[in-house]
Parts: C-alpha cells; structure tokens; sequence
C-alpha cells in the first residue's frame, strides 16, 4: 500500500480528495526497484501501470528499422496506461536506469483507478498523446 502523503505530490492525483486518495493508496503498491528492472517489455500483454516518484525509467520503443527511440520518464511521469486502457500490446520496453521509486497497479487496480474522473481524465488524455507520438516514430 502506498503512502497517502507520496501520493498527495504527484500530478496525477492533484485533484484527488481525501477519500479518493484513500482509496488509491490501497490500489498502488511502491516499489524501490534496482538498477535495470524491466517493468514492462514492448509487445507483452499490458499487465501494470507505473507511476515514477523517484529516479527515472526508459522507455525503449523498437522501431520496425530496427532503431530503438527512448525516452526517460522521471518524477511525476507515468507508463502503462496506454496497454491497459485500449487493450493492445505494450508499446515499449520500460526499465529503471539507477534505481527508482515506483508506485505500481495491476491491472484490477488500474480499472478501479480510471472509475476516479479526475484520474481517468488525465489518463486518458495521455493515452491519446502516446499513441499518436508512437504511430509518428514508427513512420520515421
């Protein structure tokens, strides 16, 4: 279970009240994870969402030229959403670079986290934005 108070200073959450805070403390599980964690691999079923609280996380999208595009996601940044909610395939590698503080939801967590409007909002809103930049990197 996450920390109420960690989770009070993320973005994601900023418009959250006590209960519904509450609530998503119960639904994220933290995580200290080493050096090179793989979170999720590109093309795998979408099985968590990751939101970053400390340190930092590549994302790795192996492009059809065989180029790889990575991105570092760090505090405040999240990944996943896109798998979970339009139910495709990852749509990159995601691994810890030095080490980072995560906060994790399955994909059970992640459907009650999206019955929040607030969150579902902003999530969704991302899921559109990553979508249309990965169909602009796989077209060079």
């Amino acid at each position: 279970m996450s920390d109420v108070y960690d989770l009070k200073a993320l973005d994601l959450f900023s418009e959250c009240d006590d209960p519904e805070l509450d609530l998503i403390a119960r639904l994220l599980t933290p995580i200290d994870a080493s050096p090179g964690r793989v979170l999720m691999v590109q093309d795998g079923l979408p099985r968590q969402f990751v939101i970053v609280e400390a340190g930092e996380v590549e994302v790795v999208h192996h492009q059809p030229d065989g180029t790889d595009h990575i991105v570092t996601l760090g505090p405040d940044d999240w990944v996943g959403e896109v798998g979970l909610l339009n139910h495709v395939p990852c749509s990159a590698t995601v691994r810890t670079r030095d080490g980072a503080r995560v906060h994790v939801a399955g994909a059970n967590e992640f459907r009650r986290l999206v019955e929040i409007p607030s969150v579902a909002r902003r999530l969704r809103a991302s899921s559109a934005t990553r979508q249309a930049e990965n169909q602009l990197v796989d077209a060079g």
